[in-house]
């Protein structure tokens, strides 16, 4: 498993619960994973963003060590690294996922609309960057940027999408991000949580192996952040949506497909594909939908099927949700509740989280 944080504790948690040894390879020795008792071994690697070349070799040369791994990247540049050289990684490591050309044509967000408007899956008004001027002029403001890449993008501008208040403000950032492969698209005014995900495994005959749709409730930071209280919800457009659009691109492997609720438009825009694991990975696994075991089971050639999922588990990232929780009443994390780090039976990623926070001063009690 790579970058093992909060998404890779839990495939590690699931993985263990099978039996299987879970290796950590991160370039942090901070990430939650790695204090997991679910994790049997835990190495330093290259990363991937800055020595692509290295972490493929630190592979390599490990390849005897660690023969028919099956591979677990957690972010977009892990996968991209392991698709990108596919062709020597594949001779010694399992790998659960399409290949590069399938893994760029899903993150390409210019592709991916021009199918959804093939398939008359409804999207977000969108505009390519071809000719930022003209783009400037047409579209609505305030207006939003999105990369193909998203780790990249980030690692420049510390966001996962800029945020255009006018023209001449989106004229100056399509330049700056020229070669990041980005769409504009006008802001819908998406009402509280009308955010949900398509979640699957397809296996490569083609076959859902097993399905989930989950309604992310609120996130952190708000507007473009990422999910800290995620709630199982099946809603069967989004179902029959979200299949249709991997099966358009031919991709096989866990995958996250991401959809709004337009209330002007009284129906759900596809956003974006996330053809890897994600960060409420936990929630589809505790509600019997183990995509992780899922795609592993598949790699050593014993394919296994979900079940039909159980309705309306909670998950929630304890510390976003906490800090959110300090500007505004929250949806409620009340029923059953899977926690992101808390497991009163490893408690080690929890004190890791406590760490990585540091000192906020001494709390002083005479008592």
């Amino acid at each position: 498993m790579f970058n093992c944080h909060i998404t890779g504790l839990a495939v590690a948690r699931s993985l263990a619960a099978h039996g299987i040894e879970v290796i950590a390879l991160d370039p942090d020795p901070r990430g939650l994973g790695q204090a997991s008792k679910a994790v049997v071994e835990r190495h330093k690697c290259p990363n991937p963003l800055e020595d692509e070349r290295g972490f493929v070799q630190y592979l390599l040369d490990n390849a005897k060590r660690w023969e028919g791994a099956v591979l677990f990247p957690t972010n977009d540049e892990w996968v991209m690294a392991v698709a990108r050289y596919r062709s020597q990684l594949e001779a010694c490591y399992r790998i659960p996922f399409s290949e590069l050309s399938v893994i760029e044509a899903v993150l390409d967000k210019r592709r991916l609309y021009a199918d959804a408007h093939h398939l008359r899956i409804p999207i977000p008004k969108t505009f390519t960057l071809n000719d930022p001027k003209a783009t400037s002029r047409e579209i609505r403001y305030p207006a939003i940027v999105k990369p193909a890449e998203q780790r990249r993008f980030y690692d420049r501008f510390g966001v996962k999408v800029f945020r255009a208040e006018n023209a001449a403000e989106l004229v100056r950032f399509a330049r700056e991000a020229a070669d990041l492969a980005c769409v504009a698209q006008e802001i819908v005014d998406v009402p509280a949580g009308g955010f949900y995900s398509y979640c699957s495994y397809v296996a490569p005959d083609g076959e859902v192996r097993g399905a989930f749709v989950g309604r992310k409730l609120e996130q952190y930071p708000e507007g473009f952040g990422t999910g800290c209280l995620v709630v199982g919800e099946q809603v069967s457009e989004i179902v029959e949506r979200g299949s249709a659009i991997l099966k358009a691109f031919g991709y096989h492997g866990i995958s996250e497909v991401e959809f709004i609720w337009d209330p002007s438009r009284k129906e759900h825009l596809l956003l974006d594909v996330n053809p890897r694991v994600w960060k409420w990975i936990g929630l589809p696994i505790a509600s019997g939908v183990d995509l992780p075991w899922l795609a592993y089971s598949e790699a050593i050639g014993q394919p296994a099927r979900a079940d039909e999922p159980r309705e309306g588990l909670r998950w929630i990232y304890e510390r976003d949700y906490a800090l959110l929780a300090q500007s505004r009443p929250l949806f409620p994390a009340t029923g059953e509740v899977v926690s992101a780090v808390w497991d009163p039976d490893d408690p080690g990623p929890f004190a890791q989280l406590i760490l990585n926070e540091g000192p906020s001063g001494k709390y002083y009690c005479a008592c």
